[in-house]
């Protein structure tokens, strides 16, 4: 049977199965999420190539006091530490991700509030973009460990400073790409709400939002990965006494090379989770809403 036969038999199977206007195309979701299940895993697999390479040769040739762990000694520590009768400076690992991801939430929701007024506001109000772009253009520019003797002297050393940091450095991308959002909706649509009848509030919820939904979720990915990286910076610097950044820190300086790399590997999973299964997911959604791609 040639292919096109073969096409043929298929298209006149599924018109034979149709029902009314409709033509199933099969459920494609299971292939879809084996596909990029498949290839999450080989990244996945080729950072962990990568890293035993690296490993090993440091080991052999390069070794001078102290070895390179390797993924193995990572992972039977990151075992042992998982049993929650065994401590890492004082607490278990579980209370280390808690008090890191609690900071972390407080900072990016503090964020994402300023970062989508000073947004909508730009994006709505020409005057407003063109002043309000300086000062979130130079948030930008700042470092985020350069904020680090502003908050001292605003917050001194704990939680509050460690927050402070990690929604500073979160606010401009989520304010420029809401603004980049709604500047890009076409004027035809706001002249077409606008003569339907509705309101200020309406036209904002009902056409802006909506078409610059892929840019606003866009800014929030950025945000969460510049989050991410500037909570374990903060909590290196900032003094406080429990989270991830911090087991970082002190375990390096004690030089339990193995724990700290184990620290890194917790940190890469909740950013992989964080990422993939919630943004990740809401980003396709937006688009299949929004006609630009086919839904699974």
């Amino acid at each position: 049977m040639s292919l096109l036969d073969s096409t043929d038999k298929i298209i006149s199977e599924r018109l034979a199965d149709s029902k009314g206007d409709v033509i199933p195309l099969g459920n494609r979701a299971p292939r879809n999420f084996l596909k990029s299940a498949a290839i999450l895993l080989i990244g996945i697999i080729f950072v962990l190539l990568v890293w035993w390479i690296t490993s090993e040769y440091y080991n052999t040739y390069m070794i001078k006091t102290l070895r390179f762990p390797t993924p193995g000694e990572t992972f039977d520590t990151l075992w042992y530490y998982l049993d929650s009768t065994h401590k890492l400076l004082r607490y278990t690992l579980y209370e280390h991700v808690a008090a890191s991801m609690e900071r972390w939430i407080k900072g990016f929701v503090l964020a994402f509030i300023i970062g989508m007024t000073l947004g909508i506001l730009m994006g709505i109000n020409d005057k407003i973009y063109k002043f309000g772009s300086v000062p979130v253009n130079i948030l930008q520019m700042i470092p985020g460990l350069a904020w680090f003797p502003v908050t001292i002297l605003l917050f001194g050393f704990g939680d509050k400073s460690a927050i402070f940091i990690i929604a500073v450095t979160v606010i401009s991308p989520i304010a420029f790409n809401v603004a980049a959002g709604l500047r890009r909706v076409p004027q035809v649509n706001l002249r077409v709400a606008r003569m339907s009848g509705r309101t200020r509030f309406e036209t904002l919820t009902e056409v802006l939002l909506p078409f610059s939904l892929i840019d606003i979720i866009g800014g929030l990915r950025i945000g969460m990965a510049n989050s991410w990286r500037m909570l374990i910076a903060a909590e290196m610097v900032v003094g406080v006494a429990v989270g991830l950044g911090y087991a970082i820190n002190q375990t390096t300086n004690m030089t339990d090379y193995p724990a700290a790399f184990a620290g890194i590997v917790i940190i890469c999973v909740i950013g992989l989770v964080i990422d993939k299964l919630i943004f990740a997911n809401v980003e396709k959604y937006a688009r299949n809403k929004l006609g630009m791609e086919e839904s699974s």
